[in-house]
């Protein structure tokens, strides 16, 4: 059975505002109250929906409060970082029932990386009691260049033997069905703005930095893609020539700069004393806090000229760098405010995003269910 775009929309909104009355859902949706009520009684009938408490609103009868059923779907997400590899399984309520990670170096002797993480999958979903037939959807995000159409992983900058996988195909050996895949700081995106801070934000940009950088751009309440959907590619924006050659092949990334990695071989050219600049901080060494505010500098120039180029609401930013040296964020912030054009600073926001350290395989359930939506 085929639903109308109205009751994708009604899905859509549950999946954002769980727990929501039927008179809140015809405020945001722009519906009548009849329509609201025809809509609900058959997504409740076909068991997307369920009826919870009744609350009082203040004048009349108490409203009762809907929210997905959690039943109803399955989810499994899977976080391709360059650094970790994520799975998790959620419910419809994106309530996650088990989760697990591992290296992603532990996937650089296969020869197949595309059947080794098949392989790893398949273990993940036997210790967590799941058959891959009860698997509704799947969501992927990667940390790299994606071909959308052909759904194929085009490469992964700071890894060897990851071009040209065609995950799905693979995948379609053990799961019926449907899987989608795309970069991972798009499905950062559709995250924040689908359960996190951005839900009433048009414009914003996520930010999710580590042992790599992953970006994803929403303009106008749209994903940006650009041309080839090779746009977005914030960890690669040339920041200091001076800054050596990154593994993409370019000079003075930005990834070059202020990942882990970056951190820790610049600390150790400066001769630090301290086994690494995440200790070093915590002891207050000069030499530690003055990388960390030299790197905070280039990435809020960095972010000053996406400022400046789309002129966002918000920006969230996360990842384990920042919750190591908190320092680098205050730098960063300081920096745009002084670097980016005061009239698009005036109402920029800069702050965490929402899940932490959780985003990218959050982002991977969230796209699950989005694209699952989308096509009922």
């Amino acid at each position: 059975m085929k639903y109308t775009t109205s009751e994708k929309d009604i899905l859509s909104f549950l999946t954002s505002y769980n727990g929501i009355s039927r008179k809140q859902l015809a405020d945001i949706s722009d519906l009548s109250g009849a329509s609201i009520t025809k809509i609900t009684k058959k997504l409740i009938d076909d068991q997307f929906i369920i009826e919870g408490e009744r609350i009082s609103s203040g004048l009349g009868r108490k409203e009762v409060l809907l929210y997905s059923n959690p039943q109803k779907f399955t989810f499994l997400g899977i976080d391709i970082g360059g650094y970790l590899v994520r799975f998790a399984l959620s419910n419809n309520s994106m309530e996650v029932l088990h989760k697990e990670e591992f290296f992603m170096a532990e996937l650089d002797e296969s020869q197949n990386k595309g059947e080794a993480l098949l392989d790893r999958l398949i273990h993940f979903l036997e210790r967590s009691h799941t058959l891959p037939t009860s698997i509704d959807a799947i969501g992927i995000g990667v940390t790299g260049l994606v071909d959308r159409e052909q759904q194929t992983i085009l490469n992964i900058p700071n890894r060897k033997g990851w071009d040209d996988i065609q995950l799905i195909v693979i995948f379609q050996q053990a799961f019926s069905c449907p899987i989608y895949l795309d970069e991972g700081g798009r499905t950062m995106a559709v995250a924040e703005k689908t359960l996190g801070k951005a839900k009433e934000i048009r414009d914003f940009i996520v930010v999710q930095i580590g042992f790599g950088i992953v970006s994803g751009i929403m303009i106008n309440d749209q994903l940006l893609r650009g041309s080839s959907n090779v746009s977005s590619l914030f960890g690669h924006i040339t920041a200091d020539e001076n800054a050596g050659r990154c593994l993409c092949g370019n000079y003075g990334c930005l990834e070059n700069i202020i990942t882990f990695p970056m951190l820790e071989i610049e600390y150790k050219k400066r001769n630090g004393q301290y086994a690494s600049i995440v200790e070093a901080y915590e002891h207050k060494d000069k030499i530690a806090i003055g990388i960390c505010i030299d790197t905070g500098k280039a990435l809020g120039i960095a972010l000053s000229n996406v400022v400046n180029l789309f002129n966002p609401s918000a920006i969230y930013i996360g990842g384990p760098i920042f919750d190591s040296l908190p320092i680098l964020l205050e730098e960063t912030k300081r920096t745009i405010i002084l670097r980016a054009n005061r009239f698009a600073t005036l109402a920029l926001s800069l702050e965490e995003n929402s899940f932490g350290q959780q985003q990218g395989i959050m982002g991977a359930l969230i796209f699950a269910k989005t694209n699952l939506i989308a096509e009922l």
